[in-house]
C-alpha cells in the first residue's frame, strides 16, 4: 500500500508488547520522551474538563459500546471519552473528537477506543489532550491546529504516533495473524512523529508531507501519489460533512437509542 519494494516486516506480538510495557518505568519514560518533548495536561490542573466526540456520519454498519453496553451507532450520537468504536466491513463513520480538536474517519472492520478527550481553557484557544487506542483497522485524520503545550497521540499495538501542530495523517494497524500484528504511521501533510520500542530500542521517527513508516523498518518511505490523492479526497468529504449546517452536538435523533457513554443533549433554550 506504500511505495513500491518488497521486505521482511519485523512485528511484534500483542504478548511482547505487553511484556515491553512491564519493564522498569524508565522505558515507558523513555517512550514518552521520544515524541518529541510534548507535555500533557496535568489531571488535577485547575479548569481541566472532559470534552467529547460527535458522529457526523456513518456509512454501513458500526457499533459503539462502554461498561457493558452496545448500541448501533448513528449519526448525531455525542460520546464521552471510553468509548469503543467498532466498524463492519464495507463501513465508514466520520467523527469530530475532543470537540473541535479533529476530524477523523473510521475505516473498515476498524477498532477504536476514544481513551481520553479533556480541554482546559477556552473551546478555540485552550490546551487540549486527545488519547486514542487503535486496536485494529486504519483510521484517517485532519488535526487543524493544536496549541504547544496539546498533546494528541494514537497508540497502537506496536508503538505510538505523536500529532504536531496542524496535521492529516493515516495510522493502519494490521492482524497477521498468531497474535502479531503490523502498524504504519503516516503523514498526509504535516508533520508525524512515530515512536516505538524496536530490537529493545526506542526509535523515533519524524514523518512529514507524503511520508510513512512501517514500525520496524530502517527507513520511512514516500506514499505512492495515487493513494495519497485518495486520502486528500477523504479528508476534504470528512472536512465538509463536519460543516453541514444543522449539524452538532444534538445527541440521538427521535426514537434512537443513546449511545454508550453517550452524553444526553442539553435542553433547548426559552425563546
Amino acid at each position: 500500500m506504500l511505495g513500491t519494494g518488497s521486505c521482511t516486516t519485523p512485528v511484534l506480538s500483542k504478548s511482547s508488547y505487553e511484556s515491553i510495557k512491564r519493564f522498569p518505568s524508565v522505558v515507558a519514560y523513555l517512550l514518552v520522551l521520544a515524541l518529541a518533548g510534548v507535555s500533557s495536561l496535568k489531571s488535577d490542573e485547575l479548569g481541566r474538563v472532559p470534552d467529547k466526540a460527535l458522529v457526523r456520519t456513518v456509512h454501513g454498519h458500526a457499533t459503539c459500546s462502554s461498561e457493558g453496553q452496545t448500541h448501533d451507532l448513528t449519526a448525531n450520537m455525542v460520546l464521552a471519552a471510553g468509548v469503543t468504536i467498532t466498524t463492519g466491513p464495507d463501513s465508514y463513520v466520520y467523527l469530530d473528537v475532543n470537540g473541535t480538536t479533529s476530524s477523523m474517519r473510521v475505516s473498515a472492520d476498524t477498532t477504536l477506543v476514544l481513551k481520553t478527550m479533556d480541554r482546559v481553557g477556552p473551546r478555540h484557544e485552550g490546551d487540549t489532550e486527545t488519547m486514542l487506542d487503535l486496536q485494529v483497522g486504519s483510521i484517517l485524520g485532519h488535526v487543524p491546529k493544536l496549541s504547544a503545550n496539546s498533546r494528541y497521540e494514537i497508540t497502537t499495538v506496536c508503538g505510538v504516533a505523536g500529532i504536531r501542530g496542524a496535521a492529516d495523517w493515516n495510522v493502519i494497524v494490521t492482524q497477521l495473524g498468531n497474535g502479531q500484528y503490523e502498524a504504519t504511521c503516516e503523514a498526509v501533510k504535516g508533520a508525524v512523529v512515530a515512536s516505538a520500542p524496536v530490537s529493545s530500542v526506542i526509535r523515533t521517527k519524524t514523518l512529514h508531507s507524503g511520508e510513512a513508516w512501517t514500525i520496524g523498518l530502517e527507513d520511512a518511505v514516500p506514499v505512492q501519489k495515487q493513494l495519497l490523492h485518495k486520502q486528500l479526497k477523504q479528508i476534504k468529504l470528512m472536512i465538509e460533512a463536519a460543516g453541514t449546517p444543522g449539524a452538532g452536538f444534538g445527541g440521538p435523533q427521535p426514537g434512537q437509542a443513546p449511545a454508550a457513554g453517550a452524553v444526553p443533549p442539553a435542553p433547548a433554550p426559552r425563546r
